[in-house]
């Protein structure tokens, strides 16, 4: 088949979850014969074609010189050259990664440019949320009502969280939604050498942004210091209120516990990080799916989240890791003092996680997967 992918923007210019999923499963889409192409924003010092593992990447639209930074207007000139793009282009399979491609994927689906198209979303806002609708200056999340509505031959999506919040919210039949699980590099992480634990860590990976509620687990890790007075927090990530948080560990007089890493390009330098640390936590209250979850049990970590959306498929709460109320501080330092303080429990969750990963998680099986979708609507 020949296959196209839409996404604002690609591994190695700009390190994503949803980057690296769609990555994963092209490179391997490729090895199984197909030819991929994918399209996406043109980015300051990067050529307008690459061949990345074989997959062919185009750069369209006007250049964007600090990703995800964007305007309006360049949203607006990023659709029309994807559009004409699929104008003069034929693909058994165009499938557009929410937000911004839907757009001009779905146009050409309605016009009968292109026979085939998905929609793949990774998350849905439950509720009316100024932190859910807003972050990275993005317009994008203004228009998920109009967006996921549009209309596509089939929708994938990466839990059964976000399919019932689209069948519910947005009307989508259950029977048009695919649910296709995000997935690890098995062969990767267990390449990963790491020499030793960092007693009592805590580590957070993920973009610093508001409903991720970095600012509860530094607040959780001040309460902790009074039972565990050698407590670390390591934090992996940017974005819009990383100074707001540099501020609250300042208030806080944490310095000494709190460890800002910044943005890491190197995915293995990550999984490194993970694999000396003896617990994640995502606090998110918004995730489609939380994959750094899975990365984490992959490393044999136990994990600890917000129940929030595709978390909750992700995390069998006691067995590899727990569940904790939304926002409740509290409870999450409650979690937390619990693993750092019963090793060998903590030991036995994180193996139950890496089975679990074994079993429903790899990229393998979900490429499988995304092949027999895309089979049966070409």
């Amino acid at each position: 088949m020949k296959i196209c992918y839409i996404i604002d923007f690609f591994i190695p210019h700009y390190q994503g979850g949803g980057e690296r999923r769609l990555y994963e499963i092209a490179k391997r889409l490729v090895r199984r014969g197909h030819e991929v192409d994918v399209l996406c924003m043109k980015i300051s010092n990067v050529p307008e074609y690459e061949n990345i593992d074989g997959i062919n990447v185009y750069h369209l639209g006007p250049t964007i010189n600090n990703p995800p930074y964007r305007s309006p207007l360049d949203f607006l000139r990023f659709i029309i050259s994807v559009f004409k793009w699929l104008t003069t282009h034929k693909y058994d399979v165009v499938d557009a990664q929410a937000f911004i491609p839907l757009i001009p994927a779905s146009l050409a689906y309605i016009l009968k440019i292109q026979k085939n198209v998905i929609g793949t979303i990774h998350d849905v806002a439950e509720e009316k949320n100024k932190e859910q609708w807003i972050y990275y200056g993005s317009i994008a999340n203004f228009f998920e009502k109009i967006l996921y509505k549009l209309p596509f031959k089939k929708i994938i999506t990466v839990s059964n969280a976000v399919k019932r919040i689209l069948n519910r919210k947005y009307g989508i039949p259950n029977n048009k939604i695919h649910v296709v699980y995000n997935g690890v590099d098995l062969k990767l992480i267990d390449s990963v050498e790491c020499n030793g634990i960092d007693k009592n860590s805590i580590i957070f990976v993920g973009r610093l942004i508001p409903h991720k509620h970095v600012d509860e687990l530094i607040k959780a890790v001040k309460l902790l210091v009074n039972e565990i007075p050698d407590v670390k927090l390591k934090i992996i990530g940017d974005g819009v209120v990383s100074k707001n948080l540099k501020n609250l560990v300042k208030k806080l007089s944490i310095e000494d516990k709190v460890k800002f890493f910044g943005k890491i390009d190197d995915y293995s330098d990550v999984i490194k990080e993970i694999k000396k640390s003896e617990v994640l936590v995502l606090p998110s209250t918004r995730e489609g799916f939380g994959m750094v979850l899975v990365e984490a049990n992959a490393c044999y970590k136990p994990v600890i989240a917000y129940k929030s959306g595709g978390v909750t498929e992700v995390i069998d709460d006691g067995i590899n890791g727990f569940l904790v109320n939304k926002q409740n501080i509290s409870e999450l330092c409650e979690k937390l003092k619990f693993l750092l303080k019963n090793k060998k429990i903590a030991k036995g969750m994180g193996k139950n996680g890496r089975k679990k990963v074994e079993k429903m998680f790899t990229w393998d099986q979900v490429v499988e997967k995304i092949e027999k979708i895309y089979v049966v609507n070409s």
